[in-house]
């Protein structure tokens, strides 16, 4: 049996149903398969960052996520059971300020769930077995639970099967890392107690019976009572099985009786591997999620990390595919994806050595919180850290840096920031596409000669670039005889992208800035496509 196909995905977590769900909106043909039987039934990854719910409102989706979750607005960090600081999520730049929990389970049933609505499933149980990159496809042999084979042929491979990814392991990739030391837990429980249900709780103590080693229990609630709860084992071999009580008593002695286990319902022992691959592409054959990068859980990173990888590749393929792009342009997802997954994996490894290992950890965060107590821009930099907000895509070879509108406004290879035009009315509203949109400023006193050449440029962009872009003429009052016109009538765009005179901003599929310009010179802009688009 022959098949062949634009893309195959193999692993159908959140990666991989992302990068479905993505590559069904840009019309692209594929098939996702996974070896197990059912979708994840257990919680699994449960965080779910800001800037992910930003893909997901882009996806159209987001209030699927926001009904089925639990919103946390802070996050308080104890030692040895006194509360040492609060970080406040509501300063977030954004319309979603705070951390959505939701069962990786209930997460996978949303995506599914859209993903058959755009006419697509995933196929169950096959298994990947191994696959062979030729000079223009990839050939994968695929096992059915009969074991009778498949071969699946395709232009491209994206491996997002996770840590044990069959596509990885056989193929030229090498995962180097390592384990940490110490075994973790999670947990979900029912539990009682006075402190806040809408907030996340962070205990550190230091250790009594091993003096070397300090403890760790992170309590983040689902709601109705249902709480997550992470913790170190701290015990002087490895556990197979812990149990209820065992839970009970991390619970009880870490929290320092804040909290009251009435119930555990899931408990799973595990070990933080930190690892990078070497390379996320290998020809034909790209890798995304856990199957690229593993670390530890702090600041539940990992899954976004991963959703959002395949949100940067997606529209990339997609354009390739279509022969709208370059060949190159899938260069770029190395170049942006590489170093922020390294940064994500250095940051929670140092963090989780530091609150086991390091013998004044105590001291180190006690000045820590004493520091953001006081620097509110210290505060707001950790805050969209850990919400993933500062991310930004610094040697692009498909972004243009040259040039920046002003001193206040955002930075290419950085999200474009969200706006709230009036009550009920966004900027994000108008983006919602899978095209480049770009933004045309008339700036704050509009003349003629500027409308007139805002026009010549809009009418520019949409034949040169026919279906590839949308326009936006963003201006503080209704021009005639404009399409796509948005009345900035607070000036809230104007303000927020540092605008005053006329400017443009061209935003790509997966809302990241690529070029901006307070020029209109249609020369520039063509330069810049031309880096990718054929």
């Amino acid at each position: 049996m022959s098949d062949h196909i634009p893309v195959l995905i193999v692993g159908a977590g959140p990666t991989g149903l992302l990068m479905a769900c993505e590559l069904a909106r840009h019309g692209i043909k594929f098939r996702i398969i996974d070896k197990k039987s059912e979708q994840t039934s257990c919680s699994n990854a449960t965080w779910i960052q800001t800037r992910t719910i930003e893909i997901l409102d882009h996806l159209g989706i987001v209030n699927r996520f926001l009904i089925a979750g639990h919103k946390c607005n802070a996050i308080n960090l104890y030692a040895g059971g006194n509360h040492l600081l609060k970080i406040p999520l509501d300063q977030i730049g954004s319309t979603y300020p705070f951390i959505l929990m939701l069962p990786q389970s209930e997460t996978e049933k949303i995506l599914n769930t859209y993903l058959k609505e755009l006419k697509s499933h995933v196929e169950r149980p096959l298994e990947f077995v191994e696959a062979i990159q030729e000079e223009n496809k990839v050939v994968s042999t695929i096992k059915h639970p009969d074991g009778k084979t498949e071969t699946i042929t395709s232009d491209w491979l994206i491996g997002c099967g996770g840590v044990s990814s069959t596509v990885r392991s056989t193929g030229e990739f090498l995962f180097p890392g390592h384990d940490l030391s110490e075994q973790f837990l999670v947990a979900d429980a029912e539990m009682s107690s006075f402190l806040s249900s809408d907030e996340i709780h962070v205990f550190f103590d230091k250790g009594t019976v091993f003096p070397d080693k300090g403890t760790i229990l992170a309590i983040a609630p689902f709601g109705s009572k249902k709480y997550r709860i992470t913790a170190n084992v701290y015990q002087e071999s490895a556990r197979k099985t812990l149990y209820s009580h065992d839970i009970n008593d991390i619970i009880r002695e870490r929290s320092h009786d804040e909290y009251t286990a009435d119930n555990v319902s899931w408990i799973s022992p595990f070990w933080i591997h930190s690892n990078i691959i070497d390379h996320m592409r290998d020809r034909l054959t790209f890798l995304a999620g856990d199957a690229a990068h593993t670390h530890s859980p702090v600041g539940g990173q990992g899954m976004n990390t991963g959703m959002q990888d395949a949100y940067n590749l997606a529209w990339k393929l997609a354009l390739v595919i279509k022969g709208k792009a370059k060949l190159s342009l899938l260069d770029s997802y190395q170049s942006e994806r590489y170093p922020v997954i390294c940064k994500v994996v250095k940051q929670t490894e140092q963090l989780t050595n530091m609150s086991l290992f390091d013998k004044i950890f105590s001291t180190k965060l006690h000045q820590f919180c004493d520091k953001i107590s006081h620097d509110k821009k210290l505060e707001r930099k950790i805050i969209n850290q850990i919400e993933q907000l500062d991310i930004r895509y610094k040697n692009s070879p498909v972004i243009d840096y040259h040039e920046y509108v002003s001193a206040k406004s955002p930075r290419q290879g950085k999200r474009a920031p969200g706006v709230c035009i009036d009550q009920s009315t966004r900027l994000y509203d108008y983006l919602r596409n899978t095209q480049h949109n770009v933004l045309l400023f008339t700036g704050l006193s509009v003349s003629s000669e500027t409308i007139e050449k805002i026009k010549e440029t809009q009418e520019w962009l949409n034949k040169t670039y026919l279906n590839l872009i949308k326009t936006h003429i963003i201006s503080t009052q209704k021009l005639k005889d404009f399409k796509n016109n948005i009345i900035d009538v607070n000036t809230a765009i104007h303000n927020r992208y540092g605008v005053k005179n006329n400017a443009i901003f061209i935003i790509r599929p997966d809302n990241y800035i690529a070029y901006c310009s307070k020029s209109l010179d249609t020369n520039l802009i063509k330069e810049f496509f031309q880096k990718y688009l054929i």
